[in-house]
Formats: structure tokens, sequence, C-alpha cells
């Protein structure tokens, strides 16, 4: 019977960013004609370490996250702290969620436009937001591609997805999350390992007044990877990931060089720097 069948969902954890595919019982789909479906997801279900709620929408997509007991909420109407520079790191991951907060991180230190879309008001203020991460980032590395936010009237789109659909066609570049914590579109092709790995060793500080500074402290030390790496380039004519791993492992003691890093470090010399210095690295 179609009541008793399972539907399955790739679900991520908003608070960590743990993925794993849960399954859903077709019955609660069949039950709620409109609307969303909330489903609450245990510990240890999809992470081991934290519970949320997953909305999906009547037709199986899913539109949004929420972390249950979070102390800020996008929802809610609460003021948040006057400086939101002043939020411990893990707060700011409670209202935007992990993968989210990993995207901005890379919007901004890469020069992508990036978009928070919403359908209500919320107790945010951008430009708080926006120089919360630009204080991540070495001053001459600060760009004017400033998180921005766009609102969509639910009566006139009642479905969301059609109007994600039209955002995405006008700005293909950008990288859109909603106000569900649920990222919309990506621009770049490479994995964010690194925005996520330096998200969980700054997070994983006991000092919570410190974390966004270590954040700063891991940002500088890839900044000066990439400069290091640049200056390399320049007296090449070309170069092999391989070749670039060996040498940059050979002078860089402190970092840790894979091919993900050189990807990212790719990436940035060309977005950043010069498209022509990028190119010098091969496959």
């Amino acid at each position: 019977m179609e009541s008793a069948s399972l539907k399955q969902f790739d679900v991520t954890c908003p608070k960590c960013g743990n993925g794993k595919i849960i399954s859903v019982p077709g019955s609660l789909f069949i039950q709620k004609k409109f609307g969303t479906v909330k489903i609450k997801v245990p510990q240890g279900a999809v992470c081991k370490d934290h519970n949320f709620i997953v909305f999906i929408s009547t037709k199986g997509q899913i539109i949004g996250y929420d972390i249950i007991d979070a102390s800020v909420s996008l929802d809610q109407k609460e003021k948040l702290p006057e400086n939101l520079s002043d939020l411990a790191l893990d707060q700011v991951i409670d209202v935007f969620g992990f993968n989210c907060v990993a995207g901005f991180l890379h919007a901004k230190l890469f020069d992508y436009p990036s978009y928070v879309i919403r359908y209500e008001e919320f107790a945010l203020d951008i430009e708080q937001l926006n120089d919360m991460f630009d204080k991540l980032i070495p001053p001459n590395y600060r760009n004017s591609n400033a998180i921005k936010d766009d609102e969509f009237d639910s009566y006139v789109f009642p479905n969301p997805n059609y109007y994600y659909t039209t955002f995405k066609r006008e700005h293909t570049d950008a990288f859109l999350i909603n106000n569900r914590k649920l990222v919309i579109q990506v621009p770049w092709r490479i994995q964010i390992d690194f925005e996520k790995s330096i998200l969980n060793n700054a997070v994983g500080k006991k000092d919570k007044s410190e974390q966004l500074q270590y954040l700063a402290q891991y940002i500088k030390q890839f900044i000066s990877d990439v400069e290091f790496t640049q200056n390399l380039l320049e007296n090449v004519k070309n170069i092999s990931k391989k070749d670039l791993i060996k040498k940059l492992k050979e002078k860089l003691i402190v970092s840790t060089i894979n091919k993900n890093r050189i990807l990212s470090i790719k990436e940035f010399i060309t977005r950043r720097i010069s498209k022509e210095v990028g190119s010098k690295i091969k496959k």
C-alpha cells in the first residue's frame, strides 16, 4: 500500500553539517495535502550529537531545517544582540545552519555574491552580518560582494520553489540560502572542505569568546599559503597539482596540503589575484 511506503530523503544536520539518508512514512504526505511536513530527527539518527527538525513540502522537497531548542532563530522576533560580531560562532550556526555559514565564509573569501531569500521579516541586521564576516578576512582581501537579503510575497508565490527557480536564473553566480537553513544554490564547483574544517575546529574551542578569533587565524594562514603559492607560480611556466603539493609540503610546515587545499588555493588566485597565474596550476 502507498500509505505504508517509505520515502527517502538526504538530510543534513544544520548544527554540524553531517548528512545521512533517512526514511519517512509516505502516509505523512498523504494525510497532509497542503503546507509542510515537520519531521523531528532524533539525536543519533543523522549525527551523534544533535536533534533537529526538517521541513518537507507535500511534494517531497526539503525546504528547510531548524535546530531544536536553538537560542536564536531566524523566525523569532526577539532582537539579536546589538553587535552581531559579539555572538559566539556556535550561536551564528544556530541562526543559519552549519552549511549556510560555511557557504557564507566561502562566498566572502572567494568574492561571490550571496543572498538570504526570505518570505517574512526576521530580526537580523544584514550590515552587522557582513561586518562580522568581513572582520574574519585580512583587510586587503575584503570585498564589495556583501551578503544581501531578498523577500518574496508568500501570497503571490505560495510555492517557494517556483520563486527560487526564478531567482536562481537571475543570479547564477550567487550563493543562495533561505531563512530555514537550507542551501538553495551553490555557484562554485569545488568542495568547501576547508571552510567546514575550520568551522568545526573553531566551534570546538572551549572559550566561546575566542571562536571567531580562531576562525580568523585559520583564514589568515590560508591567505599566507595562497601568497606563498602565488610567488612560486610567478617563477614557473606551469606546474602540476602533484608537484605543487610536493613543493608546498616542503615549505609550509604548519599547513595541511592536499588536493582539496590546492583546488581552493587555485580558485582563490584565479578569482582574487590573477586568472593567468591561477591557470599555471595544471592537472
